[in-house]
């Protein structure tokens, strides 16, 4: 009776070996669904200072507009007010803000998503404020260098890949963890 119960905790100890593999798995499904989020398709980018744009879009569903610059410089994130028009109808696309500002960032870029909106596929015209008065208050403000920053409209990513992502990374990191220590801090 002894012997079987001495055996089912060495077995228990190959068993948590097992976590290594899993662990390794779901950081590696964890961190493509990060680099996706990273790597949404861009679709059109114009520089803050030309204050109008158009673009066309092949498809239709959800967009992100995103604003990119240098990091570490005065970004004029609260400056802008951003309007989309489609040109076909003539009618403004509802802007969602994001509020939970969700960034990205490499060496010396960073992305700070703006706004989300749900597009048909056609023409649209994209414009930073409707104002003249307004818009020569941007282009003349010494404190920002309107020339380093852009517009992007990107595709949008699910709020839930990103959440996979990370739990998957959390998950991994913690099964890896169980895998490779329980054992060999406990010698059965």
């Amino acid at each position: 009776m002894e012997m079987s119960w001495l055996q089912s905790i060495k077995d228990f100890r190959y068993l948590l070996f097992l976590l290594v593999p899993v662990g390794i798995y779901l950081m590696v499904i964890g961190i493509k669904k990060l680099t996706a989020f990273a790597k949404a398709k861009m679709i059109y980018e114009m520089s803050v200072s030309s204050i109008d744009g158009s673009f066309t879009l092949e498809d239709g569903g959800k967009y992100d507009i995103w604003l990119c610059g240098k990091k570490y410089s005065v970004s004029p994130i609260y400056n802008l007010d951003i309007k989309l028009k489609n040109n076909a109808t003539g009618e403004f696309v509802i802007l969602y803000p994001d509020f939970f500002r969700t960034t990205t960032s490499s060496i010396k870029d960073f992305r700070v998503k703006l706004s989300t909106f749900d597009a048909d596929r056609g023409s649209y015209n994209i414009s930073l404020t409707d104002s003249v008065e307004e818009r020569e208050n941007i282009i003349n403000n010494r404190g920002i260098d309107y020339k380093k920053f852009s517009i992007q409209i990107r595709e949008n990513v699910n709020t839930a890949t990103i959440f996979v992502g990370v739990l998957g990374i959390i998950l991994g990191f913690m099964a890896i963890d169980v895998g490779l220590v329980f054992p060999l801090l406990y010698k059965f």
